[in-house]
């Protein structure tokens, strides 16, 4: 018996390493290269102001239906419609003969070193930002495209799919570009603050056993609900109206994985983050008609969504969401005593390639990314049989011989064969930042950053700042750009999925606090700080999954009658109807589509997540099938309801017949 199960242990092994090997070599071997050239135009000369000024804006960056989604990597699936919608949301800060600064932050599952490079193109001339001081801070949602990013070793295992895809990378690019224009446009007199406060009972430490290890002489109380990062940070921005100053938007960080929405599944989904972002705003929707809330990761890698077992979906997303955002709502409402018109900005930004020789010093980093075994067993939460419970593939299995190599104790994943893929196909370009906003230093970095890192790299950049002040400093992980993970040395030798992602090994930690205090230190004595290189290529293995654009030929309609759905564990309750519409490539996700109106005026639109667009089949005749779903607060709410699609080519409601 124990001979039969070896032999299915090696066997299952051995069609993991082929299974491995053949998906790993097919797109380098077969797909064309696309190479990008960016180039950073000097920007145009900001208009002076004598007081402060801000400008929020967004824009909706939903793509088609279709697109491979990027973050459970195999276990994605492409797109089938929205659940809720993806947005960048853009804000413009220019201090008095200041350099303006923009910050976005995008409902993305990771930033991307070219993705901001060309927005900084495209944004040069007329809003007098440069590249040094724009910043792409993302959700990291599971649930968002894939195929934008700099590298070649993330765009095709990132992804259920492989390749960089130049079309969804320009709409991305103008989408973006077009939030942070509209953002300086919309720039006004305005007034700032901000705050923190700490948040329990909304995440859990998915790799406490890790986390416990950097804490061997204490005695630690082993409670994933509290090995977490608690802090919320918010900026808060009013903008004058008249004589008065009035609640026009926030940004705030918080630390919590974009995972509450599960692999396997299709729509786009911005996951908790949209209620964070939402709940605030509606809050402010009646008397504040635009305000506008972002909120980005702050340092969350270990730090999961604290749903209930075997309840993961779109209702613990909402729960948990919605709980966060009416912590961010009260944050923002107790900032209001502490708003000044005052605003001090600073940016310091340096790219460096990890394959050159660092003059400022590697601090152990390694010479080139290696990918750990653990990193195929997935993360705490994720587990997929068999291949999670693997030998070696399961967490915890550092290597225990020849741990001298700059990789310590990880195991290679397909071992000496990794070699074959050049260095250069690694993610290797590095943006490191430091922002200053009053007494707020962010510090943005392209890596996933657990806890305990991040209370590493926050405390040794607040020793390089200015006495006298009570600086509040915050991490977020994962902007401009994406490198894996960055763990604690101690982490690191339990080679969980956090610590075999870490690419770089286990001095990576040392190196992100060594730049980041370096930049810090750099951008006090020297002031602003423009480190990048004005012109760049990026060469990507390419495959277009962006649709092309098609013409609609007919006026779309509604089929049969709307159906009552009562709801489970999983869903809430739900009015479904199907739809005869355009075909999947010519339906622009990022426009409004669908709304509800009861007795003769709107009562919801697909800007909430109330309605949900799930594409069914083709039903031939240039028209597909879809489903609408809408979710009512109550059953009792859909009295003299009707659904409504916007038709896209004319611009006219097609309405369905009354909810009954």
């Amino acid at each position: 018996m124990r001979l039969r199960k070896t032999r299915y242990t090696l066997a299952a092994l051995l069609f993991v390493v082929i299974a491995a090997l053949l998906h790993t070599a097919w797109p380098f071997l077969f797909y064309p290269r696309q190479t990008l050239t960016l180039t950073l135009p000097q920007p145009a000369t900001p208009e002076s102001a004598d007081t402060a000024m801000a400008g929020i804006a967004e824009r909706d960056i939903t793509p088609p239906i279709g697109m491979p989604k990027f973050g459970y990597s195999a276990w994605a699936r492409e797109a089938d419609g929205f659940r809720t919608r993806l947005k960048a949301r853009a804000f413009y800060l220019q201090g008095v003969n200041q350099t303006p600064v923009a910050i976005v932050q995008l409902d993305l599952g990771s930033g991307s070193l070219p993705l901001h490079h060309r927005v900084a193109e495209l944004i040069a001339e007329q809003t007098g930002v440069p590249a040094h001081a724009l910043s792409l801070l993302v959700t990291h949602s599971h649930s968002g495209p894939g195929q934008y990013l700099g590298s070649d070793f993330y765009n095709v295992f990132g992804s259920n799919r492989p390749g960089f895809d130049p079309a969804l990378f320009e709409f991305l690019s103008q989408q973006i570009a077009d939030a942070v224009i509209a953002a300086h446009a919309s720039r006004k007199q305005a007034r700032f603050a901000i705050g923190q406060r700490d948040i329990y009972g909304f995440t859990r430490n998915r790799s406490i056993e890790a986390w416990a290890r950097n804490f061997p002489d204490q005695d630690r109380d082993l409670d994933p609900m509290a090995a977490v990062n608690p802090t919320m940070t918010m900026l808060r921005i009013d903008q004058k109206q008249g004589t008065d100053f009035v609640p026009a938007g926030a940004l705030s960080l918080y630390s919590i994985h974009g995972t509450a929405i599960p692999p396997f599944t299709r729509p786009y989904h911005a996951d908790v983050w949209h209620w964070i972002s939402q709940v605030l705003e509606d809050s402010m929707a009646e008397s504040h008609p635009g305000f506008i809330h972002g909120a980005a990761q702050a340092t969350h890698a270990d730090n999961n969504p604290a749903w209930h077992d075997d309840l993961r979906g779109d209702k613990e997303a909402r729960r948990i969401g919605t709980g966060l955002g009416q912590q961010a709502t009260e944050l923002f409402r107790a900032l209001q005593p502490q708003l000044t018109d005052q605003l001090e900005t600073a940016v310091a930004s340096r790219q460096l390639d990890l394959l050159d020789d660092i003059d400022t010093g590697r601090f152990g980093l390694c010479e080139r990314a290696i990918t750990g075994a653990a990193v195929a067993g997935a993360a705490n939460g994720d587990e997929v049989f068999p291949v999670s419970y693997l030998p070696f593939l399961e967490e915890g299995w550092p290597r225990r011989f020849f741990t001298d190599g700059c990789q310590g104790v990880k195991q290679w994943m397909l071992s000496r064969l990794q070699l074959l893929l050049p260095a250069e196909r690694f993610p290797h370009q590095a943006l490191f930042q430091i922002i200053r906003i009053n007494d707020l230093v962010l510090v943005p970095l392209p890596w996933e950053i657990t806890l305990e890192s991040g209370n590493r790299i926050r405390q040794a950049v607040k020793r390089t700042l200015p006495p006298g002040t009570d600086w509040q400093v915050e991490v977020s992980s994962l902007a401009n750009g994406y490198f894996g993970y960055a763990v604690t040395p101690e982490e690191y030798s339990l080679q969980y999925y956090e610590g075999g992602h870490t690419l770089y090994g286990p001095h990576t930690l040392d190196f992100l606090i060594g730049q980041s205090s370096t930049l810090s230190n750099d951008l006090w004595e020297q002031g602003q700080i423009n480190d990048i290189p004005a012109s760049q290529q990026f060469s990507l293995l390419s495959r277009r999954y962006f649709p092309q654009q098609t013409a609609q030929t007919f006026t779309p309609r509604w089929e049969g009658a709307p159906v009552f759905h009562a709801g489970d564990d999983l869903s809430d309750p739900y009015w479904a109807q199907s739809l005869l519409a355009a075909p999947a490539e010519a339906l622009p996700l990022n426009q409004p589509l669908l709304s509800v109106h009861c007795h003769a005026t709107v009562h919801t639109t697909d800007e909430s997540a109330r309605l949900q667009l799930i594409h069914r089949e083709s039903a031939g005749n240039g028209q597909d099938r879809y489903q609408v779903r809408w979710y009512p607060d109550a059953p009792d709410q859909a009295d003299n309801c009707r659904l409504a699609l916007r038709d896209p080519a004319s611009g006219e409601k097609v309405v369905s017949s009354v909810l009954q």
